[in-house]
């Protein structure tokens, strides 16, 4: 399993947390208040990925569908 602690609350979280036996990623929180003091950069996605298909797993798919409306859907909102 993967854990992904963003921010300083989130990290204190990590001792309840078996190391040998699961992934635990820490950065900053991404929110736009600290998001340049390390999360850029930090690749999260890209170390999840790297860890499930070094364990066997299948990586996840992070791609997101646009938000954009469609012809045939109208309006967002």
């Amino acid at each position: 399993m993967v854990f992904v602690l963003w921010g300083s609350h989130a990290q204190k979280k990590a001792a309840m947390i078996d190391d040998s036996k699961h992934l635990i990623l820490e950065s900053v929180h991404p929110s736009p208040l600290s998001a340049f003091r390390g999360f850029f950069g930090s690749r999260p996605f890209s170390q999840i990925n790297e860890y499930l298909e070094a364990s066997g797993r299948t990586p996840v798919n992070w791609q997101l569908e646009s938000l954009e409306a469609k012809p045939d859907q109208g309006a967002l909102f």
